[in-house]
């Protein structure tokens, strides 16, 4: 592991009610494409500690993808996105830090961390790390930086987080010892979550007590326990791993990753746990391209999903033909027929798609893009209406193949995230191919 960024010195937080925080977003480069790990530490301060009515508050993003948007938590409420494993509630923080490990696969170049806040949290470090491949991620008999006194529920400590990146192995030893071992009133706990799920407790899973520490000094008395989380328990796209902490626990934790998210499907899941994975991704994707306002690319890709999808044909007075001709590319669809018109042929069908002989129409605007891919093919017929004019009417034929995708083409994070994982959907047989046609007609001068 090297580190390949880090930073300590942030500006003064404004304070408010949510907020974009940009004077503290951080621009890194990737030095090559690869698994990365981005550990932020970070506090926030409950209401009282506040004086006020609201607690602090803090999320991340990384090149806008939103970190654990979608997860249900069991000991805290998701709002505006705070409260999960991938953000810092000061609700439950009060005040304490808390360690944030991201684990993402990032393309060579720039990238950036955006931070919203919800009144004024504190941020401490960031330190982003290239991992060599088949790397053991070690912490050696790590406790926590403060001691909180908490309510039962404990503190939040450290987060793990898995965007398209799966762990192989996940093995957590704790040395926990009771309040008796401390000569205090009180032993040392620590709560597991996966995926906002807590773990319950092995040895009394109904001690109103115990039962949500899975780590119990009173119960452990001082003796290592160890915890063994199989790649099955990580089964969306975003996963965590999250530990609270009561008094001083002691812990060390192991993580290994898979090479590649095949090599978890292959050796984890079974075919209805491939096909649920499959539609979270899929899934996400679609509400992505809908939060964009990329219409066709989310329509396209639910009709695709469909078990039986039927070709989609759109005239020349839908919106969708009307984006066409305003896209750039649209210039080089009328010069390729018209080169055919001066040639003599009034008619016939065009294939496209050869770069070599410049074929290919790749589509400027981002929606045409993410939904079209390129055109195939185009059938046309030409009269002449008058002296050097035409009119055109022609058909623009397109595949709907989510395979057609390049990755390193998208610079939309979320979005490469999706198609980098292109070669796991090609097993799934989810996603089915259909046919489009665009309808259109022109009026050109040659």
């Amino acid at each position: 592991m090297k580190i390949i960024f880090s930073k300590i010195n942030f500006p003064t937080v404004p304070g408010g009610n949510i907020y974009h925080w940009k004077k503290a977003d951080t621009i890194f480069k990737a030095p090559q494409g690869g698994k990365y790990l981005i550990a932020v530490t970070a506090s926030a301060k409950s209401a009282n500690q506040n004086k006020s009515k609201d607690d602090d508050d803090l999320r991340v993003s990384v090149d806008d993808y939103e970190f654990g948007k979608y997860e249900v938590h069991d000991e805290i409420i998701s709002w505006k996105g705070f409260g999960t494993a991938s953000s810092w509630d000061g609700a439950v923080l009060r005040g304490a830090e808390k360690t944030i490990y991201y684990f993402v696969e990032l393309r060579e170049g720039e990238h950036c961390l955006k931070f919203f806040a919800d009144e004024t949290p504190t941020l401490k470090e960031v330190v982003i790390s290239l991992l060599d491949e088949g790397e053991t991620i070690e912490f050696k008999e790590i406790m926590p930086p403060q001691n909180i006194k908490v309510d039962k529920k404990g503190v939040p400590w450290l987060g793990f987080i898995f965007l398209g990146v799966k762990p192989k192995s996940f093995s957590l030893s704790a040395i926990t010892e009771s309040a008796s071992q401390k000569k205090i009133t009180d032993g040392d706990n620590l709560k597991i979550l996966i995926n906002g799920r807590i773990l319950p407790n092995p040895k009394t899973p109904s001690s109103d007590k115990y039962k949500n520490f899975y780590f119990s000094g009173d119960l452990n008395q001082g003796k290592t326990a160890t915890l063994e989380i199989t790649p099955k328990s990580f089964e969306f796209l975003e996963d965590s791993v999250e530990l609270w902490y009561d008094e001083k626990p002691n812990a060390t934790i192991k993580i290994e990753i898979f090479d590649s998210v095949r090599d978890w499907l292959e050796n984890s899941l079974s075919e209805k746990g491939k096909k649920l994975f499959y539609k979270s991704v899929l899934q996400l994707a679609i509400r992505y391209f809908y939060l964009k306002g990329y219409e066709y690319s989310g329509h396209f890709l639910e009709h695709a999903l469909l078990d039986n999808p039927q070709k989609l044909r759109f005239d020349n007075n839908h919106a969708l033909s009307k984006t066409v001709k305003a896209d750039q590319m649209y210039q080089k669809i009328l010069s390729i027929i018209k080169t055919q018109i001066k040639a003599g042929v009034m008619n016939g069908q065009i294939l496209l798609g050869d770069e070599n002989r410049g074929m290919n129409i790749d589509f400027v605007n981002d929606d045409l893009g993410y939904s079209l891919h390129g055109l195939k093919k185009i059938e046309y017929k030409a009269i002449q209406t008058e002296r050097r004019y035409y009119r055109i009417e022609m058909i623009l034929f397109d595949v709907y193949d989510v395979y057609d995708f390049d990755a390193k083409d998208y610079r939309t994070s979320p979005i490469w995230i999706i198609i980098h994982m292109a070669d796991v959907l090609e097993t799934s047989q989810i996603l089915q191919n259909f046919e489009i046609e665009i309808d259109i007609s022109e009026r050109i001068k040659i």
